[in-house]
């Protein structure tokens, strides 16, 4: 019964994901770095929870299957597992919390394959905005480089939920934007990795403003709220 439950909702959404992204108008800042560094893989793309809804939808269209996304091994994640296998994703199931070392060892072997990984470092539980350091730890073991992304919408709804889940709605714009790559080393001692855990942090709150203020410029799009 679940697994029919799972897959009858991830018809729906996948539905209501194209429509109503589809029916945005998109402009980009840093499309360049997307471009370059989804095709030479081996990258992290990070992005808050919140910012899940567009970026699923742009994953799609535009990495044509190069990315694996980490899902949580919990109830909501099934529900996650089939969205994103509905939308043509390779999924990896675990998080810090259960089945996080296989999990780790998987995502390593995806972009030893040349694969770039898709992961919501405040995720799947919060706080949100909060980047954890499980985020920095893989992109050690595995030597890739993490690409901050962010989006932002002049029609939108943010639901009641501990992120604020931002859902897009149709007929509006869409600014999605890139950050430069944050480079990790493997041998980083322990504060070389908080200050890069705080940098991607910053990073990501900077493109949240920098998408909102691009919107702005019509005088449509809300002030960004946290996360």
């Amino acid at each position: 019964m679940q697994k029919i439950l799972t897959k009858t909702f991830a018809l729906i959404f996948d539905l209501l994901l194209r429509f109503s992204c589809g029916t945005n108008r998109l402009s980009i800042t840093g499309l360049d770095v997307f471009e370059r560094y989804i095709e030479e893989g081996n990258s992290i793309f990070a992005f808050w929870h919140s910012r899940l809804f567009y970026l699923a939808y742009f994953q799609v269209k535009a990495a044509r299957g190069r990315t694996s996304v980490l899902v949580s091994m919990s109830r909501d994640g099934d529900y996650g597992t089939a969205i994103a296998h509905r939308l043509g994703h390779d999924v990896v199931r675990g998080s810090t919390s259960r089945g996080g070392l296989g999990a780790v060892r998987k995502l390593a072997t995806k972009a030893a394959q040349g694969s770039s990984i898709v992961i919501t470092p405040d995720g799947p539980r919060g706080p949100a905005a909060k980047v954890n350091d499980g985020v920095i730890r893989l992109a050690q073991l595995t030597g890739a480089r993490i690409i901050p992304v962010s989006y932002d919408a002049t029609r939108k709804m943010r639901l009641k939920s501990w992120d604020r889940f931002i859902v897009v709605k149709p007929f509006g714009r869409v600014h999605v934007a890139f950050g430069e790559p944050i480079e990790v080393a493997r041998d980083m001692t322990a504060e070389q990795v908080e200050q890069r855990r705080q940098n991607l942090e910053n990073r990501l709150l900077e493109l949240d403003h920098l998408c909102a203020k691009k919107l702005c410029r019509d005088g449509k799009a809300e002030a960004p709220g946290p996360g």
